[in-house]
């Protein structure tokens, strides 16, 4: 039955001259400075991530990014960003794809270290429980919320002083302690859970909350759509329908001859991508109703207020009228 190592919140001023042990194997730390991602001036700390060798592995690559941005990212006041190839300049966290045992450097002493992490994404040679394709996504997304904890500083919380359990401790010492002792905590090669099966113990957020902040939750951003009547091409009434975000929000733009104009506006909460769908039915002064239909999506940014006019062109299909949202402007 195979093992992997688990990991907490005995949280990591480790000593320049220390080796940090990671998944069984030494790891040399980068020198520098501190331990610690530094916090930029709007109080977030932002850390680059690339690829060593991306090329193939891009469901995987992907899974590893989409974990981290849900558990570490999700909780503490830290942006990890880029997540393309590594160049020979590249900076911050760099990523090694190999069937080996995966590994850590520990905090900002890897900062542009060459292989500085090791991931698994084959478990062929190490970890072969993990090649069944209904359990490899999983363990790989498990073992890089454990080695992403040692990239934000964290070391292993089995080897506290305060330990309860003695049989997995190595002979690190030293650390900051952020909590009481958690034997839940995804660091923890004690917890009888495998990496707390993936999930952030309470105490782990604690931790690295104490050390890099908490999360702050995004502002809301704001999109306003403005539909004008078009009295110089006859336009007389006109109705539409406008579908926007995954809740699929709906609202109403009536517009005739004494309300000339409507705006409508939709809330959003972090940034991303959003998408929308418009239907439309309009009267002419030549007494023909036409039909109308849009969709697309945008990028927008958390916090931001939009604002967005309807247009017509010429309709394809069945339509006679294509309806465009022209580009969002903040």
């Amino acid at each position: 039955m195979f093992r992997l190592a688990r990991i907490t919140i005995f949280l990591a001023v480790i000593l320049l001259f220390m080796l940090p042990l990671v998944f069984g194997q030494v790891h040399k730390a980068v020198s520098g400075a501190g331990w610690q991602w530094p916090a930029h001036t709007d109080g977030i700390t932002y850390i680059p991530v690339c690829w060593e060798n991306p090329t193939g592995w891009a469901t995987e690559t992907n899974l590893v990014k989409n974990k981290i941005a849900s558990t570490w990212q999700s909780v503490a006041n830290v942006n990890f960003y880029g997540w393309g190839a590594c160049n020979a300049a590249s900076k911050g966290i760099r990523i090694l794809i190999t069937d080996t045992r995966s590994n850590s450097g520990i905090g900002k002493f890897m900062d542009g270290s060459k292989n500085g992490m090791e991931l698994n994404f084959t478990f062929k040679n190490f970890s072969p429980g993990c090649q069944a394709e209904n359990r490899r996504p999983s363990c790989i997304t498990t073992v890089a919320l454990h080695e992403f904890g040692h990239a934000l500083g964290l070391i292993h919380e089995q080897d506290r002083a305060d330990s309860t359990c003695k049989t997995e401790q190595s002979t690190s010492s030293g650390g900051l302690l952020l909590t009481a002792y958690d034997p839940d905590s995804v660091m923890n090669y004690c917890n009888p859970r495998w990496i707390n099966d993936g999930v952030l113990s309470a105490l782990d957020i604690v931790g690295i909350q104490k050390l890099y902040g908490a999360r702050r939750a995004a502002s809301p951003g704001r999109v306003t759509v403005v539909d004008s009547l078009n009295i110089a091409s006859g336009q007389t009434w006109e109705h539409i329908i406008m579908e926007f975000g995954s809740n699929k929000i709906r609202r109403d733009f009536a517009l005739n001859t004494t309300t000339k104009s409507v705006r409508q506006s939709w809330t959003f909460g972090g940034s991303g991508k959003y998408c929308y769908k418009l239907w439309s039915n309009t009267l002419y002064t030549n007494g023909k109703y036409y039909e109308g239909y849009g969709e697309g999506c945008w990028t927008l940014e958390a916090g931001k207020n939009y604002t967005v006019e309807i247009q017509f062109n010429k309709g394809t299909g069945q339509k006679a009228f294509d309806i465009v949202l022209v580009a969002p402007r903040s």
